[in-house]
């Protein structure tokens, strides 16, 4: 084997110990999708796609509440929507419904005879 051929031997040797050290590809992709759910926590501006994934909608239905007004938004440059994380959260915890025949703790100890 010449020098050339050598050196290229070593560098798939490298190349395939840090495949193997970096393990399933499937165990890569879900550390990254939790880190990516990470960095969404911690944001507080959401781009229209991240606000998308955050509230769980399409991306027309985000377009008709927006269109709508019925959901907070800002643009500041008259053409990209933004969404602050915290109003979206008040506005997704909008309208509580309140859950007919709750059990408290104090009616499950103390019961009525």
């Amino acid at each position: 084997m010449n020098e050339r051929h050598f050196r290229l031997y070593e560098r798939i040797v490298a190349i395939e110990d840090s495949l193997e050290a970096l393990g399933p590809i499937d165990k890569l992709i879900e550390r990254i999708e939790e880190l990516e759910k990470m960095v969404k926590q911690t944001k507080t501006v959401l781009g229209f796609d991240e606000a998308c994934k955050y509230i769980g909608v399409s991306e027309s239905l985000l377009y008709k509440l927006t269109a709508a007004k019925e959901v907070p938004y800002y643009k500041p440059r008259g053409k990209m929507l933004y969404f602050n994380r915290e109003e979206i959260d008040k506005w997704l915890l909008q309208n509580k419904q309140e859950v007919i025949g709750m059990v408290t703790k104090i009616e499950i100890d103390n019961p009525k005879e």
